[in-house]
């Protein structure tokens, strides 16, 4: 069997085909679309759908919702602790999609060990690591993920059968958590979809404009009641009874947005008696709220939406508004009939609203399931055949010919994936280099930016070279894409020597480097005190060096500070160097620590990845204690992460606390502990 999946951040629907007919699976009650919402009960039961949406407005501390807002995103790292449990974001997509196969397989009558075909559609603008951690989830819930498929390619796919259309078809899908914009074109006979161009917003979606509409809510109570609802402590409730609050408010937001979104609604009662206690007294909720009300209360969000509809639609080379045959709307939020007002009235064309918005992307989905089910059974007469193109930019990290790391993109955006193959050649930056490193980015909202911080790391692989003098060593980097859409890089010298990598989340860098690249610099005291300490503490550099910190992906400097600051190495790849200047440390005076802080700022001021110092000291400054706190903390406000460790029987941790907070300093009683320690530091800026 095989199922078609919209796995949305508010509902999921599924569709199948029973004897070539299509239909939607049922849940709790007969419900077409499972809200996609998790409640874990005081046994650690997880509960799935409506029941966990009522639960959770008793107890929204147990409850999970719009878990795809973060799904992937590794930056934000978003999870949630119910009970005993704790969840990632695609925890809650797992648990989602479980429900939905038991319901198959109970309504189906199937066994429960039988294969079930999934494809489930994801949004267009999502990047490769949302769309493995969706594949990933699909696979946990018991499902063979056949293809993880745009929700406008999916949209585009049922309405060209639904109107057979032809010229190019562009897709509006604005769901719960996402915003999506697509221009394809189709060919009806053939079967063939292309996308040509696509844009969108992965956070922005119906979820923002109940979130809008509940903040005008709160609003009103305040106004009535002139208690304000900043948070539990100024309303004068318990932290409980605030979250049931706020919650319910969220529910009728959303409930008032859906009957004004009917035809020819123009206003609702929005009536909640007994919503709960202020001042001591009991509060009802009631008046009147008009659609003219939501339309100003949502005005920032339909700006966002048109602004980036008028700039994909104008300043795009991949199509022109002539070329445009058809719109087609998809997804919950485009039943507010002003989105669809507002698209005739900017682009002059009106788009197709007697299609079924909310079942577009599903219904598509479950044919494209059931052309990949026919092929693999030898069926390949009404086989779909779908092109796909790349939401992001891909591209690696390279120095530039002023020696700052920069974003050089190899595969552009909207780039056919069955063409999405490009080779470009890169010099050796250093004299002696002995290896490359390929720190793999995709780009971010800003498609042109140099600065790595804009873009996405998504892994990397390193090639061992023969030394040589800068310029001469040069590799070849390749990316291409798997059939199965998944990124391959590889990486190869003038010698033939290569190496490779699939970029997925299981297998998206070597083991070492699952954090995004860093710039260290390692401080190290060379004062006289040391003068006992100091082959030890070199002893710990080096493991440090070449045990603990993966110098193909990361980058460091090695410094020492006395009476003066010493560079022995810039910020390099090339272990051997650091090491080499490891060795050339020797004794000074005292400790002046302010000179060798500025010092180390200068060398990651221009760096444009996350930025450390690791400081290490056997003694107190003898410039100035307090002038030495003031500095490290104004770097620190420039974005420079220090870690402190001081060595000695009685070290002062406070003055350590003072530097760099409590949770990067630390106290050692010999030098013999510092390797440890290092470990310790290494796991907190690579974890």
């Amino acid at each position: 069997m095989v199922v078609g999946i919209d796995l949305g951040t508010t509902n999921t629907l599924a569709c199948y085909f029973v004897n070539g007919r299509k239909k939607l699976l049922k849940f709790a009650g007969g419900a077409t679309m499972l809200p996609s919402v998790i409640f874990t009960d005081e046994d650690n039961n997880v509960i799935v759908g409506q029941a966990a949406q009522s639960r959770g407005i008793v107890k929204p501390e147990r409850m999970i919702r719009s878990a795809k807002t973060y799904i992937g995103n590794f930056e934000l790292n978003k999870t949630w602790t119910c009970g005993n449990r704790k969840y990632t974001p695609t925890d809650v997509a797992t648990e989602v999609l479980k429900e939905v196969r038991k319901r198959l397989v109970r309504n189906m009558h199937l066994d429960d060990s039988e294969e079930i075909g999934a494809v489930i559609t994801v949004p267009a603008y999502f990047n490769d690591n949302q769309r493995d951690e969706t594949r990933k989830a699909g696979i946990a819930a018991g499902f063979k993920v056949l293809w993880i498929l745009e929700e406008p390619m999916a949209a585009a796919v049922e309405a060209v059968h639904e109107r057979q259309l032809d010229k190019k078809v562009f897709v509006v899908d604005i769901g719960g958590g996402t915003f999506d914009l697509s221009v394809l074109e189709a060919d009806h006979d053939k079967h063939l979809y292309t996308a040509i161009a696509i844009d969108g917003d992965d956070r922005l979606g119906g979820d923002d404009f109940d979130k809008a509409i509940q903040l005008e809510f709160v609003r009103h109570i305040e106004d009535d009641t002139g208690i304000k609802l900043t948070d539990a402590k100024s309303a004068g409730l318990d932290e409980s009874d605030y979250n049931i609050l706020m919650n319910r408010l969220l529910v009728e937001a959303r409930r008032a947005k859906e009957e004004l979104s009917g035809d020819g609604v123009l206003e609702c009662d929005v009536t909640l008696p007994n919503l709960t206690t202020l001042g001591g007294q009991p509060y009802d909720l009631d008046f009147v709220f008009t659609r003219k009300a939501m339309l100003d209360v949502c005005k920032p969000l339909f700006d966002r939406i048109f602004n980036q509809i008028n700039d994909f639609v104008t300043d795009n080379d991949k199509f022109t508004l002539a070329d445009i045959g058809h719109i087609i709307l998809a997804g919950g939020t485009c039943f507010i009939p002003y989105i669809k007002e507002r698209i005739e009235n900017d682009l002059g064309i009106r788009p197709d609203d007697d299609l079924q918005l909310s079942q577009l992307v599903v219904s598509g989905a479950a044919r494209v399931a059931q052309s990949i089910g026919g092929v693999e059974s030898g069926d390949t007469e009404s086989a779909v055949n779908l092109q796909s193109i790349l939401a992001h930019s891909l591209g690696i990290e390279i120095e530039d010919t002023r020696g700052q790391v920069v974003f050089d993109k190899i595969l552009e955006k909207n780039t056919l994936y069955s063409a999405g193959k490009s080779t470009q050649v890169y010099k050796t930056t250093r004299d002696n280099q002995t290896q490359i490193a390929i720190n793999v980015y995709e780009a971010g909202k800003d498609e042109d930016a140099r600065d790595l911080s804009a873009h996405r790391f998504r892994g990397s692989l390193n090639l061992e070279v023969p030394p040589a003098p800068k310029g001469k060593e040069t590799v070849s980097v390749t990316f291409d894409y798997t059939d199965g859409q998944q990124l391959k890089v590889t990486v190869t010298d003038k010698h033939g020597h290569s190496n490779s990598a699939v970029f997925n989340k299981e297998t998206k860098a070597s083991p070492k480097s699952a954090t995004e690249p860093l710039d260290v610099v390692l401080m190290l005291d060379s004062s006289g005190s040391m003068s006992d300490q100091m082959n030890q503490a070199k002893d710990a550099c080096r493991k440090l060096i070449t045990e603990m910190f993966d110098l193909s992906v990361h980058r460091m400097a090695l410094m020492s500070f006395d009476d003066n600051s010493r560079m022995f190495c810039h910020l390099t790849n090339d272990r051997q160097a650091l090491l080499n200047g490891l060795a050339q440390i020797r004794l000074g005076g005292c400790t002046e620590m302010i000179k060798a802080l500025s010092m180390a700022y200068g060398e990651l001021e221009t760096s444009s990845r996350k930025k450390v110092a690791i400081f290490v000291t056997d003694g107190y400054p003898t410039d100035s204690r307090e002038g030495t706190i003031s500095r490290a903390q104004k770097i620190r406000k420039q974005g420079v992460e220090i870690f402190a460790i001081g060595v000695g029987k009685g070290f002062d941790k406070n003055f350590l606390n003072d530097m760099v907070g409590t949770d990067n300093s630390f106290t050692i009683n010999s030098m013999s502990e510092l390797a440890t320690t290092f470990a310790e530091v290494v796991d907190k800026i690579t974890r």
